[in-house]
């Protein structure tokens, strides 16, 4: 279902319980949903596509990407970051899709010194 992309390679070799873990929770969580509504949801994801508007978004935007990441790749995340005005871009030499996952601390305080950094402004 959402494997192998969600982890980088290197993650997958070197935690493959806490692999298991995480999709044994998603498979369930997943089973659990309507399937047509979740089929309607992947094909809304795929087929959704804002690019030319992306300049519109006066939010202070973070984006975070892993370097390793295989859905998302950071070349993506950067054409993200040319189009957000406003936008501070992280590649995190570790990762893949799952980021949260495979480095909560570093996640955790990317985000939490970005939300800082604008309510000091």
């Amino acid at each position: 279902m959402v494997m192998p992309w969600l982890f980088s390679k290197p993650f997958r070799r070197q935690h493959p319980e806490k692999v298991q873990e995480i999709k044994a929770r998603l498979t369930k969580q997943y089973l659990t949903r309507n399937s047509r509504a979740f089929e309607r949801q992947v094909k809304a994801n795929i087929g959704h596509d804002t690019r030319g508007q992306l300049h519109r978004i006066q939010t202070p935007t973070l984006i975070m990407a892993g370097k390793d990441d295989e859905l998302t790749p950071p070349r993506m995340t950067k054409e993200l970051h040319s189009e957000i005005p406003n936008s501070r871009l992280l590649i995190f030499e570790q990762g893949g899709h799952g980021l949260y996952w495979e480095a909560p601390h570093l996640f955790n305080k990317a985000v939490l010194e970005f939300i800082n950094s604008e309510m000091k402004k």
